[in-house]
């Protein structure tokens, strides 16, 4: 079932498919874009899949697709102007057939990739001879694998033609704007920026970044993968009219790169509510149903200054994440620094590619490092060595007795 309260399409503005795949997509690759192009007035923009089934976002964050691939396809007269390829997950066969198809067809149509999605282009042929960008932890394969592709880094997007790339996660949000501009309404820029407390987007040029890779400081991502055998379980309650980027904000920096939590939505009623921009999101429980949890995490301003989930009747006090005041996802670095370490809260941050001095500050009590998963990992090591030196003083004792006898 499709969306009921999508917005309305206007023929008279160019049209911004986001794609979503059934078996998953990317929380952040999609919604922070969408808020983007939403915001500018300028644009029809739509979560489109290939069936009108409800799909579940990274992170656990089930959404509704406001239309499927062949409505976008009658309503546009052919197809988007722009589509936008978040990373995707499952078999994405009939996905990037569709993109390629309306690429082909549409000679002034556009295609822009989040993160990894840079990938399934070059896979369909789609960069070769181009020059393009992805997340820094997918550059090593993508250059081994696509070696027909320029690829670059130390940038948050590269536009060659009618292709546009983004590197990690939140670089879409410039590569939506870079969009935005082109489609003509870069005047909504600055305004757009100053809402969501963007700081990144230079008009008209790829904003520079720091050129990145794995190093030590990065350890806490192999310990949480590794040794976090119980995260603690969130509930999220989502309300009506919360923004999109908050949403993502909410989901993807506990789960995906960091293992920190697991996640249930959750709404007042246990009814399907809409963001503020036209996302309907399908809750897995009434809030007062959700069962046992750990955290109970409210996302959105304005269930803030509402103090919306003041009534729920049990269940631990809720976090309120965000203030308005800030970038959504900066209260939640912060928070997962106060509530696991400052190490985890900056890889985090650089898992997303967004830069951050000092996740934490000014707050008591906040740990450095993930000690709980280094002991675990140290204990487990310890126990390794132990078992092999025992094992050979097993058999060096076996070998003598068979020496004497």
């Amino acid at each position: 079932m499709a969306s009921e309260r999508a917005p309305e399409f206007r023929p008279d503005r160019p049209t911004v498919a986001i794609l979503l795949a059934a078996e998953g997509t990317n929380v952040a690759d999609s919604l922070a874009p969408y808020e983007v192009f939403a915001r500018s007035g300028a644009v029809n923009v739509f979560l489109v899949a290939d069936e009108p089934e409800p799909i579940t976002l990274g992170g656990g964050l089930t959404v509704l697709p406001q239309h499927t691939f062949a409505e976008i396809d009658t309503m546009t007269g052919g197809g988007p102007d722009v589509v936008v390829v978040p990373q995707l997950h499952g078999n994405i066969d009939d996905e990037m057939r569709w993109v390629t198809e309306i690429f082909e067809r549409k000679p002034k149509s556009l295609v822009m990739s989040v993160c990894v999605g840079a990938e399934y282009l070059a896979a369909a042929g789609m960069l070769d001879g181009r020059r393009a960008t992805t997340h820094w932890l997918k550059l090593i394969g993508v250059r081994r694998d696509h070696r027909q592709v320029d690829w670059v880094d130390g940038v948050r997007f590269v536009e060659d033609g009618r292709i546009m790339t983004t590197a990690g996660v939140l670089s879409g949000i410039d590569g939506a704007m870079r969009v935005v501009e082109r489609l003509g309404a870069g005047d909504q820029l600055r305004r757009i920026a100053d809402e969501i407390h963007w700081k990144g987007y230079g008009s008209g040029a790829p904003v520079e970044i720091d050129t990145t890779g794995l190093g030590p400081a990065d350890l806490p991502f192999a310990l949480s993968a590794a040794y976090r055998w119980d995260p603690p379980h969130n509930t999220v309650l989502v309300t009506d009219g919360v923004g999109e980027i908050e949403l993502a904000s909410t989901y993807r920096p506990y789960t995906e790169l960091s293992w920190l939590a697991t996640m249930t939505t959750s709404t007042v009623g246990g009814q399907p509510v809409v963001s503020q921009h036209g996302v309907t999101v399908v809750p897995e429980a009434a809030a007062d149903e959700a069962g046992q949890v750990d955290r109970l995490l409210v996302p959105g301003d304005e269930a803030a200054r509402t103090r919306i989930a003041e009534a729920a009747p049990s269940g631990p006090d809720p976090t309120y994440l965000h203030s308005g005041d800030r970038f959504a996802f900066e209260p939640v670095i912060d928070d997962i620094a106060v509530h696991y370490d400052r190490a985890t809260a900056t890889w985090v941050a650089k898992s997303l590619q967004y830069p951050v001095d000092d996740p934490g500050s000014g707050r008591d009590g906040v740990s450095s490092w993930p000690w709980a998963q280094t002991a675990i990992a140290a204990a487990l090591v310890a126990a390794a060595i132990g078992l092999v030196q025992l094992s050979r003083v097993t058999i060096a004792a076996v070998r003598r007795r068979g020496r004497e006898s």
